[in-house]
């Protein structure tokens, strides 16, 4: 299993195609969920499991990300901080180009 982003009722080609890696689900285990539980963070927490994120819900999933990856340049190992922060800033630089028309959904999880 893996965990990755991707919009729920797609209506296009882009919106088909959109689909963002996270992490495998052992390596979200090993290292997201001690990032989470340490920053008792509210959104990420339901990554595991899958939450649904609107473009209203963006600016505090982003900012979890951006702590997530503070937490993740400061305790992890080069090989892991640098496949863990790679796929955040590319779920940071990514997901607000699913919001492209109005009632968009994207699932993480």
């Amino acid at each position: 299993m893996s965990v990755l982003a991707f919009i729920l009722e797609p209506v296009n080609d882009y919106e088909k195609k959109f689909a963002i890696p996270l992490a495998t689900e052992i390596f979200f285990i090993d290292y997201w969920i001690p990032a989470i539980s340490e920053l008792e963070l509210k959104w990420s927490a339901h990554f595991s499991t899958g939450i649904d994120i609107t473009c209203d819900d963006l600016p505090q999933v982003i900012s979890e990300l951006r702590l997530i990856k503070e937490w993740g340049i400061q305790h992890l190992a080069e090989d892991n901080r640098k496949h863990m922060t790679d796929r955040i800033e590319l779920l940071i630089r990514k997901l607000p180009e699913a919001f492209q028309r109005e009632g968009t959904v994207v699932f993480i999880g």
